[in-house]
């Protein structure tokens, strides 16, 4: 059987993914991408489950995709379940830290892009073949406290979780630790201050920090000019951005909160 690999990409760049896929689907490998969400639906669950399926993850890197909290989500997932992710440079763009200890594949690299489709499908030949079982790495020591990868700064605990049917806020880490609050209002303004809907009282937070605003499909956030920022799995909040189950919202340096949906009854 074909080995699967999991793209992950933005939207926006769906010709470059579609190139990348026909490539993979010549060399024998079995492709999968995010289908377009629909409303109303978590697709979180299928992405994980595809996630943890694959041999390998290939991160498509354009400006697009740097900025986007999911494609992050994605590849974070995909290191902490120990698949090897590589990113391929289609478009000049920041590399996340994380990213840049890895075997990286550049198009920037190739005058003729067809020629970089070859070289990268022939390089994953090389890395996993593509029909077969693949050859066991030699076994490995456990990690030791001194070897293993630091946790990503949003990567928390979910042990942890509400319990009753909707949308929630549960803080991983500050003040309060553990405290949920249930998303009930269709506009939910969060800060220091205590007129806010929800209030967090540390001083890295803004008097009134972020929005939430709910659609049909769950909760989206957006930053409100807060000193410190707002960020969704390390990227920073620009606009409104919606939220997946399970998303980390960071406000400065302190304070983590996670994005929680329990499915009614």
């Amino acid at each position: 059987m074909s080995n699967h690999i999991f793209i992950a990409y933005s939207p926006r760049d769906q010709k470059l993914m579609l190139t990348l896929r026909e490539a993979l689907l010549r060399a024998g490998f079995r492709p999968w991408i995010d289908p377009a969400p629909r409303p109303g639906q978590d697709w979180r669950e299928e992405i994980d489950v595809a996630i943890r399926a694959a041999d390998m993850v290939l991160v498509l890197i354009t400006p697009n995709s740097a900025a986007s909290p999911y494609v992050t989500y994605e590849w974070a997932m995909a290191m902490g379940q120990s698949i090897p992710v590589y990113p391929v440079i289609c478009r000049p763009a920041p590399l996340h830290p994380r990213l840049h200890t890895l075997l990286t594949f550049d198009m920037g690299a190739w005058k003729d892009e067809r020629q970089f489709w070859e070289y990268l499908s022939r390089e994953l030949r090389r890395l996993i073949p593509p029909t077969g079982p693949l050859v066991a790495p030699p076994p490995v020591a456990p990690p030791t406290a001194a070897s293993a990868p630091a946790p990503l700064p949003w990567e928390y605990s979910r042990a942890i979780m509400p319990a009753q049917p909707g949308a929630w806020l549960v803080i991983r880490r500050g003040p309060g630790l553990h405290t949920m609050f249930r998303l009930e209002k269709a506009v939910i303004v969060l800060g220091r201050d205590a007129a806010n809907d929800i209030t967090i009282s540390d001083p890295e937070i803004s008097r009134h920090h972020l929005r939430l605003s709910q659609h049909s499909s769950g909760y989206a956030v957006e930053d409100l000019g807060s000193t410190n920022g707002t960020l969704i799995n390390g990227q920073r909040v620009s606009g409104v951005v919606p939220l997946l189950p399970g998303s980390a919202l960071s406000l400065g340096d302190t304070i983590l909160l996670s994005y929680e949906v329990v499915p009614g009854g």
